[in-house]
């Protein structure tokens, strides 16, 4: 026994000196392989576009590989899954939304993850303003004609829901909520099917991630009403926002965020924190993002901490408002 003790008190000393700076090897020499990166929607989409986009200077700032890998279904739930039982090592990030990471709790009775106990926040990549589109045969030309409409014809107008409970379901339902009016949910379990029906005239409107639609409106195939966000975009500067349009209450951004297993160590949390900055920063990658109409935040895990729970918050109180339950 005394032997033992005298062993454990010798590494005890040993390992208090070490410098206070000290690292483990491996979190010293992160990345040292290929990093895998866990898109929760098919290839070709948004998240996904985004998520290479990242990733691509992620891999040439770091030397290594990163993997896109994509895993579609339940909403995302099961990247989610997949990522929460990973190895905590950074060497398996989830690409998260928004809607999962901040108010599926609030959302879902049996989630299959839960954000707050199985994810570490690493770092908020971007945010995705969303707009409001109709068919150009609708005769109206701005959201208050939209609301005046659908006013007349109650239940009568049909708006696209891409993936119950996801953040633009939330977003028609606070407009729907803000106007006073009803309109018909036709849901889809993506973009690229709601797409198709809305320019081939088979729903009347939608709420779409801004990427999702710029290439339709110089054609005229749709015809954009408001951009849900603080700003307006550079790439269709003449459509305002919805509280220029008259609905301030109305504010909907997708975003996407890097999620790693609970128990990554924080010090390699922060290391990754400072290159996925990095990626998402570089002019490169901005310029690729603003392209497409996406917006490059960053900063740290702290302020993404902070942004996640103001997000619960807001969506949150909407849910219950209008009695919103998944299973």
């Amino acid at each position: 026994m005394k032997l033992i003790l005298s062993t454990a008190s010798t590494t005890l000393a040993a390992l208090l000196s070490l410098p206070a700076f000290a690292q483990p090897a491996s979190t010293q020499n992160y990345p040292s392989k290929p990093v895998r990166v866990v898109v929760g929607f098919p290839a070709g989409g948004p998240a996904d576009t985004m998520a290479r986009m990242v990733g691509k200077k992620l891999s040439e700032q770091n030397g290594q590989s990163v993997i896109i890998e994509n895993r579609p279904g339940a909403n995302s739930f099961l990247a989610g899954e997949y990522v929460a039982r990973s190895a905590p090592d950074g060497y398996t990030s989830w690409f998260a939304s928004g809607s999962i990471l901040s108010f599926s709790k609030q959302l879902y009775s049996k989630p299959l993850v839960d954000p707050d106990r199985d994810f570490a926040l690493v770092v908020q990549a971007v945010s995705v303003p969303e707009v409001f589109v109709i068919h150009p045969s609708l005769p109206v030309k701005n959201m208050q004609e939209l609301a005046q409409f659908a006013t007349r014809r109650p239940a009568q107008l049909n708006i696209s829901i891409i993936t119950p409970g996801g953040i633009i379901h939330l977003g028609v339902e606070q407009f729907k909520l803000a106007a006073g009016i009803k309109m018909t949910n036709v849901q889809y379990k993506g973009a690229a099917p709601a797409l198709v029906d809305i320019v081939g005239g088979h729903i009347e409107a939608a709420l779409f991630d801004a990427p999702a639609i710029i290439g339709y409106l110089p054609s005229g195939k749709l015809r954009a009403l408001a951009v849900a966000s603080g700003e307006r975009i550079k790439q269709m500067p003449q459509v305002p926002t919805t509280t220029e349009a008259g609905f301030p209450g109305v504010r909907v951004e997708g975003w996407y965020g890097i999620a790693v297993p609970a128990s990554t160590p924080p010090d390699l949390i922060q290391r990754m924190n400072r290159q996925w900055n990095a990626a998402v920063r570089s002019p490169d990658t901005q310029a690729l993002l603003t392209g497409i109409g996406a917006v490059p935040v960053g900063g740290s895990a702290e302020e993404f901490q902070a942004f996640r729970t103001a997000e619960g918050r807001k969506w949150g109180d909407l849910i219950r408002k209008i009695g919103l339950k998944l299973e």
